[in-house]
């Protein structure tokens, strides 16, 4: 082939892939044409769907308003209309002698003449042949007593302390009525059905024509005039169902086999009582008799409850009752604090729990005041040390709250002292005051709960009897571990009474430890108490202030009665503190504080 032949074909080849970039030029320039055009119309069917959206809400929403404010002025004007229809309805079950025209009469001024036109008082008595014994669950919300709230507030009390409140499930918390173990009241259920037969009357014949509405009577002054409508109590009554539904969850009993009901003082032993049988309330039977007894016009009358009796199978609980646990504690040789206790034990001493029962300390003892025979001893008051009637009885509690814990029952509310205890383990108390804090535990069992308490030769020895909560070999008791000490508060100058040596404050963790045997087989966190420390107290000329300009004490002046009561007593204490038999092993307690006997701690705080 020649050069020229050879210089063509590259020729013809060039132009060939000219034209094909070209084409391709073009083809890009009409797809970017058409993807312009393609966003500019996706942009434009966006905001066309907006504003349809837009649109329809708007219209939606103006529609609903208008029909909402259609209804609203349909009602007004319907409870405003007057009926035109010659309508009578006899309402003698309550008290109306002649049947009430409704003629001329809008809705409202009906529900006037007639709601609440009669007398209703129809009272439910409980017929349970063993009513002495029966006693009425708590339910609802737990109000605290005025009386005792006031004296709180005027008075204040050692309520410093770290508070621990567990809120226990209340089966019966729904309940809404209000009833006493004898009676209860029925509320007026009649009302409504009342208002319902009236509001289907005006619902169906306000707007009928005369000519739709068939009279049964004409001649309305005849002898045998019969009204339109005869008002009749219907046994289906939601608020009636509701009533005596709660009211048989409240009165119903269970069938019990000799289980504890009293206490002799003279033999310091709880009684038990004979086998009793179940009352249930017939809730049918109660709704007739009801029903019967309105229809018939009697509004104000006393009516019996229907019991359906369960007798109590199986064997007697009697042989289950033991003493589940004890728990003692030693007091000091200060003859008034000692009194004080002795006289709390004797307060406690027998108390029965009953089932669901919640126990309160201070309803229990009550008062503590000179005529019953208390003394003034060493106590807090808003975190000083003071003297206090009933001082002392916080050692009561205190047992009384481990000895509960080791049964297996469940305190709803104990607190702490300001300052560390110098008689258990810190962590391990429970503040009482009249005038403030309380400690409270509640029966979880199925059965009563017996409380032996005692005082002797500076022992506090507290037993609970009951059917046991815990499983067989199994024990609970509460192990106390300190975790540290807090710094000591600032030196308070004083310009009279006597000098005190301050302490420092202190924080406990609390577990509960359960054991099959003498094996642990549980350890878990309770909870966690925090003492304040003693303020110390100096006059003036006996303080100076350091490097580090915080204030410190030259000499800590102390009267010779102090010096002398920790010299001779902290020997006798420390080895009785040792003996001192708890319901832990020696091993667990695993902090032992050093108690200084005469009403106060070495420190100087209350025992």
């Amino acid at each position: 082939m020649s050069e020229f032949e050879n210089t063509s074909k590259y020729n013809v080849t060039y132009g060939k892939n000219k034209s094909i970039t070209r084409s391709r030029d073009a083809i890009n320039r009409y797809k970017m044409s058409r993807r312009k055009k393609s966003n500019v119309l996706v942009k434009i069917f966006a905001l066309i769907f907006v504003v349809v959206i837009f649109v329809s809400l708007s219209v939606f929403g103006v529609y609903k308003f208008l029909q909402h404010r259609s209804e609203q002025k349909e009602f007004e004007s319907y409870s405003n209309v007057q009926m035109k229809q010659d309508i009578y309805i006899d309402f003698s079950i309550i008290g109306m002698k002649e049947p009430l025209s409704i003629q001329g009469l809008t809705k409202q001024e009906v529900y006037d003449k007639v709601l609440g036109s009669y007398d209703f008082n129809i009272t439910i008595s409980n017929s349970n042949p063993e009513i002495d014994l029966f006693e009425m669950p708590i339910y609802g919300k737990k109000e605290e007593d005025p009386d005792l709230s006031k004296y709180m507030v005027a008075k204040g009390s050692d309520n410093l302390g770290t508070g621990q409140e567990v809120n226990v499930e209340n089966p019966l918390s729904d309940i809404t009525i209000s009833a006493s173990k004898n009676t209860y009241k029925l509320p007026n259920f009649v009302d409504g059905q009342i208002k319902n037969l009236i509001d289907d009357i005006y619902d169906k014949y306000l707007y009928t024509s005369s000519n739709e509405f068939n009279k049964k009577n004409v001649d309305v002054t005849s002898e045998d005039f019969k009204a339109d409508f005869v008002f009749k109590v219907q046994t289906n009554d939601e608020m009636l169902d509701s009533s005596l539904s709660q009211l048989a969850r409240l009165w119903n009993t269970k069938a019990v086999k000799g289980q504890i009901e009293g206490f002799s003082k003279e033999r310091n032993e709880f009684i038990f009582g004979d086998d009793h049988k179940g009352y249930v309330v017939d809730e049918d039977a109660l709704r007739k008799k009801i029903i019967d007894e309105v229809n018939a016009g009697n509004l104000n009358t006393e009516i019996w409850t229907v019991l359906n009796i369960v007798d109590a199978d199986g064997p007697s609980v009697r042989s289950r009752y033991k003493y589940v646990s004890m728990y003692e504690t030693w007091t000091t040789d200060n003859e008034k604090r000692n009194k004080n206790i002795q006289l709390a034990c004797e307060g406690l001493n027998g108390y029965i729990v009953k089932p669901g029962q919640e126990f309160s300390f201070n309803k229990v003892i009550g008062e503590r005041t000179e005529d019953r025979g208390y003394d003034y001893a060493t106590a807090y008051l808003e975190g000083q040390v003071i003297e206090e009637l009933g001082g002392g009885i916080c050692q009561v509690s205190t047992t009384l709250y481990n000895a509960v814990f080791a049964a297996g029952l469940i305190s709803t509310y104990r607190k702490s002292h300001t300052f560390e205890p110098s008689y258990i383990t810190p962590g391990l108390d429970a503040t009482v005051s009249f005038n403030g804090p309380d400690y409270r535990f509640l029966n979880t069992s199925n059965y009563s709960v017996g409380i032996k308490a005692s005082y002797s030769k500076q022992k506090v020895k507290i037993d609970i009897f009951a059917v046991p909560l815990l499983k067989s070999n199994l024990t609970q008791n509460l192990v106390s571990v300190k975790i540290q000490d807090l710094d000591e508060p600032t030196i308070s100058i004083i310009n009279e009474g006597k000098a005190h040596k301050g302490s420092k404050g202190s924080e406990w963790q609390v577990f509960k430890v359960v054991k099959d045997g003498e094996k642990e087989v549980e350890r878990v966190f309770d909870h966690q108490t925090i003492y304040q420390g003693h303020t110390p107290t100096a006059f003036e000329e006996n303080t100076y202030v350091d490097d580090d300009g915080v204030l410190q004490t030259k000499k800590f002046i102390e009267t010779r009665r102090e010096e002398t009561t920790v010299r001779r007593n902290s020997s006798i204490t420390t080895a009785r503190r040792e003996n001192s038999i708890q319901s832990i092993a020696p091993s667990e307690r695993e902090i032992v504080v050093e108690a200084a006997p005469g009403g106060l701690s070495s420190t100087g705080q209350p025992q």
